[in-house]
């Protein structure tokens, strides 16, 4: 099926149901009412091939289709609203910023609301601004707009607590150094790329907290990312020590690669290779997290078993597709292991080579994790990306072992040990197989014994990887 995209200036995003749903949903719509009319929608829009409409199109269009099927009256409310997929602006010095419930509700938790009532206060802000048809609003506007849900849902105290320090912070901007954009100051977004260098979460978070308190200090309101950067390196120095403000300093030049950024991490059942990403992705900022297990899943919905059986089989059971009919084998040889595991590997890796594709066409950065990740033909050089592989390995069989026990009981016995245990032999010749391959093709081997030091040591990876790619332009 052809995607439909939002085109709004400059910037494109996906057509999105959902936030249709949502802004009929806003409008008192009943939520099987506006998914019906979601849905006309899209498919209008393909009928008639349109692939890019405007915001303020695609909320014509949909009001236009309400009024069809319920009325002129609830097409005359939805067009009097602002849609959840077209941006309020907040009018602020140096320039307009979208509004964003995300900052919001980091603002309300910090006068000590919990998270989840402090994004739900952030919603019914959102919402009111949309059903008012609010397009832009000033800072102060918003402020007193916040203060007078607070104070009819929490009361005269939690008006107060948030009145006080939107008072004495204001409004802390950043502007980019190219696009000349800027962007609410943000301690948690800063704590994540403080992460990235190596810091424990406390003093990540620490460190975060003491940049807005010198710059508040300071009397400053905005201020050029390149100083932002500077004052943190300033702080790590003196907090930590010169190679974790140098680390953060090259892995800020680096943020925005010029190619797309493609993260290949394999590795057998139970090395953590998941969390690895779930980590790796965190610290770099990658958005798109891909498993070749769920590509695999997709795969075996198109394909019957019995068109490709290897594909329906674990990678450690992959073998018993080849055996013949009626042939009967317990446990099999290295050599019906690997080629089982390596005829799965070859149909999977059709759908990982799209997953890679795409995101490359689209200049996104992509984190690609799973057992299909082989050091070879996947992994290697690109001329439009920077592909980074790596493999994630336990060397000691019985900590590999004591994975299992622990994922078992950190998934609630959803996935069983004994199946995997059942196969520990196989699951290591794997292993070992996986490790020749990458010293074969000069792939990184990752320790996944410790969490911590595999991110550390992966980030280290990603970061020479990078630098080789920057090199021609820092000459």
């Amino acid at each position: 099926m052809r995607e439909i995209f939002l085109q709004n200036g400059a910037f494109r995003r996906p057509f999105s149901k959902g936030l249709v749903v949502e802004s009929l949903l806003n409008a008192g719509v009943e939520a099987d009412t506006g998914a019906a009319i979601a849905r006309s929608v899209e498919q209008d829009l393909l009928d008639h091939g349109q692939t890019l409409i405007a915001p303020e199109e695609l909320w014509d269009l949909v009001s236009g289709r309400a009024g069809q099927l319920y009325g002129d009256g609830l097409a005359g409310q939805l067009r009097a609203q602002v849609p959840t997929f077209s941006d309020i602006i907040i009018l602020d010095e140096p320039t307009p910023r979208p509004f964003s419930k995300g900052i919001l509700a980091r603002s309300l938790e910090n006068t000590g609301l919990p998270s989840r009532e402090a994004y739900q206060l952030a919603k019914e802000v959102d919402r009111a601004l949309r059903l008012g048809g609010e397009r832009t609003v000033s800072r102060r506007a918003l402020e007193a707009q916040v203060e007078r849900i607070l104070e009819r849902q929490l009361g005269e105290v939690a008006r107060r607590a948030y009145h006080e320090r939107a008072d004495r912070i204001g409004l802390l901007v950043v502007e980019e150094e190219r696009s000349g954009f800027s962007f609410p100051f943000s301690k948690g977004i800063l704590a994540q790329s403080l992460l990235s260098c190596g810091l424990s979460p406390t003093l990540a978070h620490k460190l975060a907290r003491e940049t807005e308190s010198v710059l508040l200090d300071r009397g400053v309101r905005v201020l050029p990312r390149p100083e932002l950067r500077a004052v943190v390196a300033d702080l790590l120095r003196k907090e930590v020590g010169e190679e974790p403000a140098q680390r953060y300093l090259l892995l800020r030049a680096i943020r925005r690669p010029p190619k797309p950024l493609v993260i290949l991490i394999g590795g057998v059942s139970g090395t953590g290779k998941s969390h690895l990403a779930s980590e790796i992705a965190y610290r770099l900022g990658i958005n798109r997290v891909v498993s070749s297990d769920s590509v695999r899943a997709v795969m075996r919905k198109m394909v019957s078993a019995e068109l490709l059986p290897a594909l329906h089989a674990s990678t450690f059971e992959a073998w018993q597709a080849l055996l013949a009919p009626g042939e009967q084998c317990d446990r099999p040889s290295a050599d019906l292991l690997l080629r089982g595991f390596r005829e799965q590997v070859q149909q999977v890796s059709v759908g990982l080579q799209a997953n890679i594709d795409r995101s490359v066409e689209e200049r996104a950065s992509l984190l690609l994790e799973g057992v299909h990740i082989v050091p070879g033909p996947l992994t290697r050089p690109r001329e439009d990306a920077i592909v980074v592989p790596l493999l994630v390995v336990v060397p000691d069989a019985e900590q590999h072992r004591n994975h299992f026990y622990a994922r078992e009981r950190d998934t609630g016995h959803q996935r069983s040990k004994e199946r995997y245990l059942g196969y520990f032999r196989e699951i290591r010749t794997l292993q070992d197989y996986l490790q020749d391959q990458a010293a074969t093709f000069e792939v990184a081997v990752i320790d996944g014994e410790a969490l911590d030091r595999a991110a550390d040591q992966a980030t280290e990876e990603v970061t020479r990887r990078v630098l080789m790619a920057l090199q021609p332009s820092l000459e």
